[in-house]
């Protein structure tokens, strides 16, 4: 079969796998599609040098249309508290920018290792706490609050993810409301996945070993093959999961991931 009909067909089917997922799960994609890239890519060519940040260059391009969709639901919806999101987003797009400096000094490997960890400890957290995990009642001031934003920003940018993932849990465990925390976090992750998309960009200009098709470092063919997929499939995982039970589908997407990040850490130090 011809290099860039299985190279399409690959791209197709784990745009559709990574939406389902995302939707049924009710995370950012990225958290679903960073694996599948560091397995795929390799595969298809892709030098392990610029593995990672092509992984997570081209997952932060392909959630800006999702992530600008969200948003627009959730303000919409009202669920959007823009004054909380005044005082979030500058330290988020500070650390997203400091990540975007990090990673043009860190191997590939040490951000595979990053993700990896980052994956074990959300994998965990979501098997054994709940939404109703509560560290404080009132939500601590603008020093913790900034702080907070920005280690989310930088870890998000470093990782490939737009910060669902860490957002909702440290919002709702500093007593903030569980909706009004995902709409912050969805937000949160339109601000991640544009900065991070842009930083992915210039740092990956000139870079050899990236893939034929490439702006900087997002893979184009990528993110043009699988966002009709992605938008197509979300909708049917979130579909799916209002008829299943929240609290299972969060045990069962821990054992995912949990899967997921102890074959990555078998694979970076035991082969």
């Amino acid at each position: 079969m011809d290099y860039w009909v299985l190279y399409i067909l690959s791209l197709l089917a784990a745009g559709l796998v990574s939406g389902f997922v995302a939707g049924l799960f009710g995370v950012g994609g990225g958290i679903v599609r960073i694996p599948i890239f560091l397995f795929l890519f390799p595969i298809l060519g892709i030098e392990p040098d610029v593995l990672m940040h092509v992984a997570a260059g081209t997952s932060l391009a392909l959630a800006i249309p999702s992530s600008i969709m969200a948003s627009r639901a959730q303000y919409k919806a009202g669920k959007l508290d823009m004054g909380f999101l005044k005082s979030w987003i500058p330290a988020l797009v500070v650390g997203v920018i400091v990540g975007i400096f990090v990673m043009r000094f860190v191997s590939s490997r040490f951000l595979e290792q990053v993700f990896a960890f980052v994956i074990l400890f959300v994998s965990i957290q979501m098997f054994f706490t709940t939404s109703d995990f509560k560290i404080t009642k009132e939500f601590p001031g603008l020093f913790l609050k900034s702080v907070s934003a920005f280690l989310i920003g930088a870890l998000s940018k470093m990782t490939g993810l737009t910060g669902g993932s860490f957002t909702t849990p440290v919002l709702t465990a500093y007593g903030y409301p569980i909706h009004r925390s995902i709409a912050v976090a969805t937000a949160g992750g339109f601000f991640i996945s544009i900065f991070g998309a842009v930083g992915s960009i210039i740092n990956g200009l000139g870079i050899q070993g990236r893939p034929d098709f490439s702006l900087g470092y997002i893979d184009l063919t990528a993110v043009l093959v699988m966002i009709a997929p992605i938008i197509l499939m979300a909708p049917q995982g979130v579909r799916l999961a209002n008829h299943l039970s929240q609290e299972r589908l969060r045990k069962v997407f821990a054992i995912f991931l949990f899967i997921i990040a102890l074959d990555m850490i078998m694979n970076l130090y035991f082969k």
